[in-house]
């Protein structure tokens, strides 16, 4: 016998099932998934990317089978409050960026730099052992199930009035970064002065000389209009991101095994968009950003690889030996 409050529970997962049925109040037949999707930023942006074709590809293959909430441009809130509702199980899906790291220490590992060669190494990683072994983590860490991973891409660092071409170039400038503390360390060994701020405030921040600058993919750069208050753009590609698609593990767990294959497929369509987006932007961004007037250049990377050395050792112990070593084993 289903009372209404089990029933509500069983809602506040996102999950209507056929019990619903058999307490009267719809068809044996009746099997209906509701899921609350939200994303910080807006479209056009790789995380509302990654969500939005990740819900049409869902929307065509379940059909009638799932009803979907889109929130997008920040509705319901930035990541950290996103990351705060999808684990009360408010919302069911999110994508996340650099800030994952604050469910998960083991995800500081991607604040390595240089940790990747290129885009074709990072992308084989994330499909493989290490994107698995980094899912696993976060679902014992914070319950969160990954459905896939998508791309943010390579991160560079812009500024204001001073050209990076080593990392001394660096040294007092106040730079923004996300809330990764081994992020923050990363530039504070590179002598700048690293400052977290959420996305949103960046523009203004940089615009009335709050920050010196901020490091993000080109993609980013251009979403968030920074070129128009940046004159400088380095190349150092000096951390990969992914986007880390993260669905409510009690709400993906009561699922039916049929439905839960349709989310990784869609997750899957979700991720390579965001690829084909991060390939495309990179070969015309540069071009685009100079005919704007900004000066981008390609810094000394060997001196910045040099510089970053003592940060691989930190973050090995913010992430745990044992999750460390078998990351690195599933690098090789």
């Amino acid at each position: 016998m289903f009372t209404l409050s089990s029933l509500k529970r069983l809602a506040t997962v996102g999950v209507v099932a056929s019990v619903l049925g058999a307490a009267g109040l719809a068809s044996p037949a009746f099997s209906q998934t509701k899921l609350r999707l939200a994303v910080e930023t807006n479209a056009g942006d790789p995380l509302n990317i990654m969500l939005a074709n990740f819900r049409d590809a869902l929307a065509k293959s379940a059909g009638s089978g799932v009803a979907i909430e889109f929130f997008e441009g920040g509705a319901l809130g930035d990541e950290t409050a996103l990351m705060e509702l999808i684990r009360a199980g408010e919302v069911q899906v999110v994508p996340l960026g650099s800030d994952v790291v604050t469910l998960d220490k083991g995800f500081s590992v991607l604040d390595t730099p240089f940790l990747f060669a290129d885009k074709a190494a990072a992308r084989a990683a994330f499909d493989g052992k290490f994107g698995e072994l980094l899912g696993a983590s976060l679902r014992e860490k914070a319950g969160l199930e990954v459905l896939a991973f998508g791309e943010l891409g390579f991160r560079t660092i812009s500024t204001t009035a001073k050209q990076i071409n080593v990392p001394a170039d660096l040294k007092g400038l106040k730079i923004r970064t996300p809330g990764s503390p081994t992020r923050i360390l990363a530039f504070k060994t590179l002598g700048a002065a690293p400052t977290p701020m959420p996305l949103g405030e960046v523009y203004m921040a940089l615009k009335q000389g709050a920050l010196d600058g901020q490091e993000n993919p080109l993609s980013v750069i251009k979403d968030f209009s920074f070129f128009e208050v940046q004159k400088f753009i380095a190349l150092t590609n000096h951390v990969y991101t992914p986007i880390t698609l993260a669905m409510n593990g009690a709400a993906y767990d009561a699922l039916p095994a049929e439905m839960k294959a349709k989310l990784k497929e869609a997750a899957k369509a979700g991720s390579a968009a965001t690829r084909k987006v991060s390939d495309d932007s990179d070969a015309r961004l540069v071009d685009e950003f100079k005919s704007k007037g900004v000066t981008v250049t390609t810094p000394d990377l060997a001196a910045f690889r040099a510089a970053a050395e003592p940060v691989k050792g930190e973050i090995a112990k913010v992430v745990g030996p044992d999750l460390m070593a078998k990351l690195e084993a599933s690098l090789k």
